[in-house]
């Protein structure tokens, strides 16, 4: 037996703990979880102790061997790992390109071929030598379920779909050129950008990390299959190579809001996991289990009086015009309205839809059981259906995760307030004009390419910088987040997150309207919070001053924010840290930037830097904020400038 991992951010993640800790930490010791005094990471270390201390004495194995060569990073082929309980980085194949092998992927769309580590597809065919090194799997799928960022959910499928491509393969082996099949181009590859995450895939400027565009000002862009595509593409290049595999899901504790581990994640105790030999089945079960909280046959009745394509609705707010306000009311969407991946799985000969359940309820100690597609359980001879409780979506997939919800909202704001929201996020997203934004309908302009670039950038600067988390912060708000959403904040005229734009700005004042809120400064008697959305402006303002300051008082600023991280950098590397209490990027005192406002405003000098923002932006609370300018400059808003300009982020 052995574990493997191909995570996407496994690298990058290491590379973030050697700096913190001072060690030279392999990524195979992220997946034990434990080297030497360190711990963090996958925990399969704790996985070998509880192996050991429930092993059979008869058996000879020892669980607990292959731990050292884990944190070493030593490499053995399994049919030379002896009886070592073996950890696999499957993402590396740059320190020996022997350790791939590249397969045909039948009908494949977004790819002919594919290349993998041998630990999962086995050796070259005909060498006997290779094929006793690498003997192929039986491969047990093992995800945690999790609602997405990009797409509908991570479980089966995608776990697979993506995690299965190696990031470290070059294209051209030898050649250092730190170009990457599957990965964007970076010294340290994090991120699987190269894949298409979308339809539309732009094509790049490898210099700038900006995308390319035509003589008439358009972005050069290629349709593709999209995530589907992708994901589909290497599971039937390793199903064409007679690879066994078993998907087992951990539902016990899904996890909600945010996919990625940071503390906006919600674990929700749904207590299951479940079994199956068939990823597209297992999925539909999961996706139908999360986006239920109507009965059966209630669902049925409505399905049929409003021509669904899909019975499994569940409960989400939706916004109504009330007086002068925008007031919420509870409603029923389905993002499997929108979903098409286990349709294409299923036509591309992945697996099937159809599926029934077995199982047993170990609170109840009754049999688990299905009724067309509807999970429950038996209990006196009744089927009993079995629902979630909560409202599953990932804010950064909000349009497509909880369309009614946004979409409602743009449109009772048109109505409210003459705008044209509704319209700019049809022309932006609705391909098709079918009045519906479905998952494959991400805009045209190949959003992701980019931000992968960018985040890979990030990663670069982090790793080889002094003070690289600080300039790197700075980078991804200011490249990401803001520069591209609006052709007047940058030199270059880029728009390419202008769409997205209008997303994250939605899902703010989303977020808002659960807040305690008050009164709405650019609409006259309009308020919000307590179930009431704000103005589109406001949502505008605070989105782009959180991104500035991270605050709307001057008195929390964040140091994660623009003013945050370049204030940081201005004192460590120019004042001796005197403000921050340091020199070191990681350690700076919760009031600095407090403390730095109180000795300016009572005529200390300032530091020597300038952050640039927009009109109207240079300001929190009516006081002006130090070393802070407004400009109309593309070439100069969200940049800092330190020493007159002797260096700019």
């Amino acid at each position: 037996m052995a574990l493997g991992e191909a995570s996407t951010a496994v690298l990058g993640l290491t590379i973030s703990l050697r700096l913190a800790s001072g060690k030279d930490i392999a990524t195979e010791a992220l997946f034990e979880g434990k080297s030497e005094d360190f711990y963090g990471g996958w925990g399969f270390f704790f996985v070998r102790k509880y192996l050991s201390e429930r092993h059979p004495s008869s058996h000879e194995d020892d669980p607990m061997r292959g731990y050292e060569d884990s944190v070493a990073g030593r490499f053995f082929p399994p049919g030379k790992a002896g009886n070592r309980l073996m950890v696999y980085d499957l993402n590396k194949l740059d320190e020996d390109t022997s350790r791939g092998r590249t397969v045909a992927v039948p009908e494949g769309d977004n790819y002919k071929e594919i290349t993998l580590h041998k630990v999962i597809v086995g050796g070259e065919p005909g060498d006997s030598n290779d094929l006793k090194d690498y003997p192929g799997c039986i491969l047990i799928n093992v995800p945690k379920m999790k609602i997405h960022a990009q797409d509908l959910l991570t479980n089966a499928t995608k776990n697979l779909g993506i995690g299965l491509y190696p990031t470290q393969a070059p294209c051209d082996p030898g050649s250092g050129d730190m170009k990457w099949k599957y990965a964007c181009p970076s010294r340290f590859p994090s991120f699987k950008g190269g894949l298409p995450h979308m339809p539309w895939v732009v094509k790049m400027d490898d210099d700038t990390n900006l995308p390319v565009r035509d003589e008439k000002g358009e972005y050069i862009t290629t349709k593709t299959a999209g995530m589907p595509g992708t994901q589909v593409d290497v599971i039937r290049a390793v199903q064409a190579q007679n690879i066994f595999m078993v998907h087992v899901i951990d539902g016990i504790d899904m996890i909600n809001i945010n996919h990625e581990g940071n503390g906006t994640s919600v674990k929700i105790p749904e207590g299951y996991v479940w079994a199956s030999l068939d990823c597209v089945a297992i999925d539909l079960l999961c996706a139908r289990y999360c986006f239920k909280t109507v009965p059966m046959r209630e669902a049925l009745k409505l399905k049929d009086e409003n021509g669904w394509p899909t019975e499994f609705v569940h409960h989400v707010p939706v916004a109504i015009i009330d007086g002068k306000n925008i007031a919420t009311e509870e409603d029923l969407d389905s993002p499997l309205f929108r979903y098409n991946l286990y349709h294409y799985a299923e036509a591309r000969g992945v697996g099937q839809q159809k599926y029934y359940v077995v199982g047993w309820d170990a609170l109840t100690e009754t049999p688990l059981a299905s009724l067309e597609g509807h999970l429950g359980r038996i209990e006196d001879k009744k089927f009993l259906e079995l629902m979630t409780k909560t409202m599953y979506y990932n804010p950064s997939c909000m349009l497509w995760d909880m369309q009614k919800t946004l979409l409602s909202y743009a449109e009772a704001h048109d109505k409210l307030t003459g705008s044209s929201l509704l319209k700019e996020f049809m022309d932006g997203f609705d391909e098709n004009n079918d009045g519906i934004i479905d998952y494959d309908e991400n805009g045209r302009k190949g959003i992701w390419i980019p931000f992968f670039r960018m985040m890979s950038h990030y990663f670069d600067i982090m790793a080889t910088e002094e003070y690289g988390q600080l300039r790197g912060n700075f980078y991804t708000i200011a490249e990401i987040s803001l520069k591209p959403t609006n052709k007047n904040w940058n030199p270059g005229g880029h728009d390419f997150a202008q769409e997205h734009a209008l997303v994250w700005t939605a899902t703010l004042a989303f977020e808002m309207s659960r807040e305690e809120g008050g009164e709405d400064p650019f609409v006259p008697g309009m308020i919000w919070g307590k179930g009431i959305w704000p103005s589109w402006q406001l949502a505008t303002h605070i989105k782009l001053t959180n991104s500035i300051y991270g605050s709307q008082s001057p008195e929390t600023i964040n140091f994660q924010s623009l003013y945050g991280t370049a204030f940081q950098y201005a004192d460590k590397t120019r004042n001796g840290g005197a403000y921050t209490g340091s020199t070191n990027q990681l350690v700076s005192d919760p009031a600095s930037i407090k403390n730095y406002f109180k000795a300016v405003y009572e005529g200390a000098d300032p530091l020597g830097f300038t952050l640039y923002v927009p009109a109207g932006y240079g300001s929190l609370e009516a006081r002006r904020i130090p070393n802070v300018e407004e400009t109309e400059d593309p070439g100069k808003v969200f940049t800092a400038h330190f020493d007159g300009g002797a260096e700019v982020w």
